[in-house]
């Protein structure tokens, strides 16, 4: 591998080559030498002699400047690192209709330019054949000087700092100043007021705990001088992890450096994302942390305080929700200071583009000349409708985040980030989970703990399995299945809170059993101590595939169940529908999956004397082939069945092959079944069930609900059930 190559190019010009128009600068020159001295520091300096190459003052001339750095871009190779600095004048001429700027350099004629345009230091040819054109990472300093006397300077200086918005990702900048404003010079610390604070940052000031300064902490840093007027910066990937200083070397550290490398060090590679991480971290926190919620607001979670939320979050002028018909559109929520009509040129624009690219990609940018920015994140679409987000002029830090910043609002707008905003936050990782896939370690471990969070927070009650009889003394409850949820108010499961698990792996799905299955082991202990009969009925817990799998989760079995005191063989767990039961992506099993997998039952089976269930059958990967060969003591059949077309003949297969063991002799009876979700709506009757031979049902039709506490079924309930099993009415 070649050598990387740390170059930097430093350009200071004090006089204005031919146009007289411009006065005499006083430290542009001396500036270039004093940064020379930072970067070649014997201290902390990370320049070598040799790569750091001055223009300055007569010397400074835009022919030896281009040809230089020409050569340092076809030399240059993807771990190299080029700056380039520049103090001086900039200069727009005024038939110029692009606005494209020079940078004033010793030899620069204004008269010549009409004429021969590329007889100067261009802007565009920064961007163009430097820049875009360098194959490792660069960066730009611009201290550009307009003192105002020249014609139409404010004119000028605003193209020279617009101009250059070049969007090479692996490129970062810092500019004097915004549109329209001028940089200045400071006889106090004798430097433009820039230069002077790009030294204090380099020379240490800037520094993070390893007393590194970073392009990126260099850039900050100037920018909380409270410099008038604002110094504009752009710092894209590599500019928090490309250091320009360093502190010096003790000799112990001397030493490290000379040794063999260490080979038990290891690093995972660098994430596409790794540069958005503080991004991404900075605007949760904005919009999920109650304390960065907006001021004097009711936040009820409607669809108006959520467009107030996100405009908070993204320090936006305005926002609103946009619904766009063609070219037309209307505007159904805004903050008070969203103008439609002011704004029409542009929604007239984000409508062609909404309508078109809805699809296919998650957000754009709409820009009204060099002033003002929309973005739109289109939201829903039907038909030739699309609903977007319109967020005015956002945080240009925010702007610069692309792709990921729309599917973070995106996601924000599906959730509900008031009443539930452990949940919505969680909801907008796992939407960065799907569209990136692997997040940065920082996020991903950030959404580890806020998973187990959301989870920890849920309640476990359980749901009765009611044993039909023909008499209504016979009906009783047979067991309990333990359901999670949020609160003890909610009547459904959190489904969407469940399955974010198995965007994120193995991980997620086996810490989110394991905290359901501790839960629903000491909740069910604690609320069988209380019952009104003797005994313990039994326990089902839905399990996934993949943590049944784990060690770690079934340490987690045994824990729970030493803690609660409760005996092993009154545990179900269910294995879920949404797993296949095949190796995971690179994983090999010694046998084929079913075999290896009915050996993994069985031996947990011995080992701690559980029980296991297929549940949901009729839908996902359940399947009769599950039911033959796992070893398994109940069947629990989906709703979903009972509206089949064939639903009785689907519950006699099932009922057949729940009877086959123990019709061949191999099992002293039959495995039960349960059909769940039964309700008075389901177009199959008791008594049909029950002359197949089921005579387990688990739904809301025995007017007993999911509770957190375990209560028998009143006498009125018994007879009502007997007699739908009896076939009345």
């Amino acid at each position: 591998m070649a050598p990387s190559k740390r170059q930097a190019v430093l350009i200071g010009v004090n006089q204005c080559g031919y146009d007289r128009q411009l006065p005499d600068l006083r430290y542009a020159e001396s500036d270039v030498q004093a940064l020379r001295g930072v970067l070649l520091d014997e201290d902390y300096g990370t320049f070598d002699d040799g790569n750091v190459k001055v223009f300055s003052g007569a010397e400074a001339t835009s022919r030896d400047i281009k040809a230089f750095l020409r050569e340092v871009v076809l030399s240059s190779g993807p771990s190299d690192v080029l700056l380039v600095y520049f103090a001086g004048h900039t200069l727009v001429p005024q038939w110029n209709d692009q606005l494209d700027a020079y940078l004033v350099t010793a030899d620069l004629d204004p008269e010549r330019l009409p004429r021969e345009p590329d007889n100067g230091l261009r802007m565009s040819f920064l961007q163009r054949d430097i820049f875009e054109a360098f194959a490792g990472t660069s960066f730009l300093v611009l201290d550009c000087c307009q003192a105002g006397i020249y014609a139409d300077a404010d004119r000028r200086h605003a193209a020279a700092m617009q101009t250059y918005r070049t969007q090479v990702d692996r490129h970062s900048a810092l500019l004097a100043c915004p549109r329209g404003q001028v940089a200045r010079e400071s006889a106090e610390h004798g430097h433009g007021v820039l230069t002077h604070e790009v030294l204090r940052a380099l020379r240490g000031e800037a520094a993070d705990e390893a007393r590194r300064v970073s392009f990126a902490q260099m850039a900050a840093f100037v920018a909380d001088q409270g410099i008038e007027p604002p110094p504009v910066q752009w710092v894209r990937t590599y500019g928090p992890s490309t250091v320009l200083t360093q502190p010096p070397l003790s000799r112990h550290e001397r030493q490290a450096l000379n040794a063999p490398a260490n080979p038990g060090t290891t690093r995972p590679c660098k994430n596409p994302l790794e540069d958005q991480s503080n991004s991404i971290t900075q605007l949760l926190g904005r919009m999920f942390r109650r304390d960065n919620r907006p001021p004097h607001h009711d936040q009820q979670g409607g669809h108006a305080d959520r467009v107030e939320l996100l405009c908070h979050a993204l320090h936006a002028d305005s926002a609103a929700v946009v619904e766009f018909t063609g070219t037309d559109f209307a505007v159904l929520n805004a903050t008070i200071r969203f103008d439609k009509e002011t704004l029409r040129p542009m929604l007239e624009a984000a409508a062609v583009e909404a309508l078109q690219h809805r699809t296919s990609i998650p957000g754009h940018v709409v820009s009204h000349g060099a002033r003002r920015r929309m973005l739109c994140v289109p939201l829903s679409y039907a038909d030739e409708r699309t609903l977007a987000l319109t967020v005015v002029d956002p945080g240009l830090a925010q702007l610069d985040m692309g792709e990921p910043l729309a599917v973070m609002l995106r996601a924000v707008w599906d959730s509900d980030p008031f009443k539930d905003p452990v949940q919505a936050e969680m909801a907008v990782l796992t939407a960065l989970r799907t569209a990136f896939g692997r997040l940065p370690t920082t996020l991903y471990e950030y959404a580890f703990s806020l998973y187990q969070k959301l989870v920890e927070s849920m309640i476990m009650v359980f749901q009765p399995v009611v044993e039909l009889d023909l008499r209504a003394s016979g009906v009783s409850i047979q067991s309990f299945e333990a359901l999670a949820r949020r609160n003890d108010r909610e009547l459904r499961a959190p489904l969407a809170a469940l399955w974010m698990a198995y965007d994120w792996g193995d991980r997620f799905i086996i810490e989110r059993d394991a905290v359901l299955l501790s839960k629903a082991i000491h909740s069910y202990a604690e609320a069988d101590a209380a019952a009104e009969w003797q005994g313990t009925k039994p326990l089902s817990v839905n399990v996934a595939v993949r943590s049944l799998l784990s060690d770690s989760y079934l340490h987690q079995v045994r824990k729970a169940l030493v803690e609660a005191e409760v005996n092993p063989r009154t545990l179900t767990l269910e294995i879920s529908e949404q797993d296949p039961i095949t190796p995971g992506p690179g994983e090999q099993w010694p046998q084929e999956p079913l075999v290896y997998f009915h050996r993994r039952l069985t031996e947990l089976s011995r080992e701690l004397r559980i029980n296991f269930a297929v549940d949901d059958f009729g839908v996902g990967h359940a399947s009769l082939a599950r039911m033959a060969e796992l070893r398994l003591t109940q069947i629990k059949v989906d709703r979903a069945v009972l509206h089949h077309p064939l639903a009785v003949e689907e519950l006699a297969l099932v009922a057949r092959v729940a009877r086959y063991a123990s019709d061949q002799g191999h099992a002293p009876q039959p495995r039960a079944v349960i059909v769940e979700g039964y309700d008075d709506e389901a177009p199959v009757s008791l008594r049909q069930i029950y002359d197949l031979g089921i005579h387990h049902v688990q739904g809301h039709f025995s007017g007993a609900v999911a509770s957190t506490t375990l209560r028998p079924l009143d006498r009125t309930v018994q007879e009502r059930i007997a007699s739908l099993t009896r076939g009345e009415k």
